[in-house]
């Protein structure tokens, strides 16, 4: 496996290596690309089809990702039991990931079986019926996990923070819908989304041996896809100033989530992307990370806390994620304040500084092991349109860094008059938290 071995490689450059390059090919078949990363350590493949549209072409939110969450619940021919057997016969790993700038179907399996998998997999796609029964039953499901939301309050400040970070923009909307969505989410709209996004631009991603290329015959023969639509880049507004603390009011909470952050727009990360990942992880990229020690191991404050600064092609979204006692919330984020505020101004210890840029050296090639994972990558650089070059030279580019450079992102990622601040917890929070900034207390039923 030509591309495993270079990520071995660790040395100051991590993969820098021509062999790293030259191992992903890219192929033309008619009016699809293809990318091949070659791979014969094991007799199977992963082939991942990119779909150059997500949640934003859909009319109703969640239709995407229930178009493909029931992909496999029949067709004319076999019922969703039928179908699970098949795949189970096969070995075939099913996955799929919906965003809102595109959407992920992939397939992994042995070799040999190329032919009747891939059969299925195409067989599926142009006659998916997504029958009544099956989906009414999803849709239960997916109503009473959003209604039990209020149970996991990890999970709800997420969504709330999504919502309310975004406002006003096209990607606000969780991709998986809401409450009111998926009472207007029906069997013929489904099929209605699944024929838009057989026509919509695709590129396929796959790694195996060189019998993986048979899947072109099938391809051609069976799946019928066209590349008649492409997506429109979206334009987001400039960030608001926030002025507000929003409590999502979880009655007897007996801790308080915490979300802090904002979006970023394509001019602001243009650039910036290695930058800003380096910047979030410098933060809160793990236990010797910034927020850690302060919040953790110094003060006890919380047991985790993390940090991004995550990019799509249109839009960025950073953010701080953590949790604390009620007691310590307010305390909690006037420390972060404060953090945040050090780390732009430059003062932070340069010990703290190399020993994170030997921690993001030492590590990255770690996140390529799997072979999902590092097509996922390459999957999302062709999408940002950068170049594979940007992917090798990571360690190379994060070693030059300089303080101030580190310093500058930061400041350019969190300041913290743009930054949006979610808690849910207590409503008794309110007037702790009213020290930091004004609160609106907002009801967690408006946000599923």
């Amino acid at each position: 496996m030509k591309y495993f071995l270079a990520t071995l490689l660790l040395v100051n450059s991590a993969f820098a290596s021509d062999s790293f390059l030259k191992s992903v090919k890219k192929i033309k078949w008619k009016d699809m690309d293809v990318v091949w990363i070659e791979d014969d350590k094991f007799p199977k493949f992963t082939a991942s089809i990119y779909f150059q549209d997500g949640a934003l072409g859909e009319a109703v939110p969640g239709t995407t990702q229930l178009a493909f969450d029931q992909l496999t619940s029949g067709t004319s021919k076999e019922n969703q039991r039928q179908l699970a057997e098949f795949f189970d016969f096969y070995g075939a790993n099913l996955r799929r990931s919906v965003t809102h700038e595109y959407s992920v179907f992939s397939v992994q399996a042995l070799t040999k079986d190329i032919k009747p998998v891939i059969g299925k997999v195409c067989e599926i796609f142009n006659d998916a019926q997504y029958p009544k029964e099956e989906l009414s039953s999803h849709i239960s499901r997916m109503k009473s996990q959003l209604r039990n939301l209020v149970t996991s309050h990890g999970a709800l400040a997420d969504r709330v923070f999504r919502k309310i970070s975004l406002a006003n923009t096209a990607y606000a909307n969780p991709v998986e819908g809401n409450l009111e969505s998926f009472d207007k989410i029906t069997s013929e709209s489904l099929k209605t989304r699944l024929q838009a996004l057989n026509k919509t631009r695709k590129v396929l991603y796959l790694a195996g041996p060189s019998e993986v290329k048979n899947i072109r015959e099938v391809i051609e023969e069976n799946c019928h896809w066209k590349n008649e639509i492409q997506s429109v880049p979206q334009k987001l507004s400039k960030p608001s100033e926030q002025s507000a603390i929003y409590l999502v009011e979880v009655p007897n909470a007996n801790q308080a989530q915490i979300r802090i952050g904002r979006y970023l727009t394509e001019s602001e990360f243009e650039g910036k992307h290695d930058k800003f990942q380096f910047m979030a992880s410098f933060l809160g990229g793990g236990f010797t990370s910034k927020l850690i020690q302060e919040l953790r191991v110094k003060r006890g404050l919380t047991y985790s806390a993390g940090a991004y600064a995550s990019m799509q092609r249109d839009y960025g979204r950073a953010g701080i994620s953590t949790f604390s006692k009620n007691e310590t919330a307010a305390e909690t984020i006037a420390l972060i304040r404060e953090i945040l505020g050090d780390v732009a101004g430059g003062k932070f210890q340069e010990k703290e500084f190399t020993h994170q840029i030997n921690h993001e050296m030492g590590g990255y090639a770690f996140g390529f092991e799997q072979m999902n994972a590092f097509l996922g990558q390459l999957m999302l650089y062709d999408h940002q349109g950068r170049k594979y070059d940007e992917l090798i030279n990571y360690p190379d580019v994060i070693s030059k860094m300089t303080r101030s450079e580190l310093s500058s992102s930061a400041m350019e990622v969190f300041k913290w008059s743009k930054e949006t601040i979610v808690v849910v917890g207590d409503k008794a929070l309110e007037k702790s938290l009213s020290k930091i900034r004004p609160v609106r207390v907002i009801k967690y039923e408006d946000y599923l």
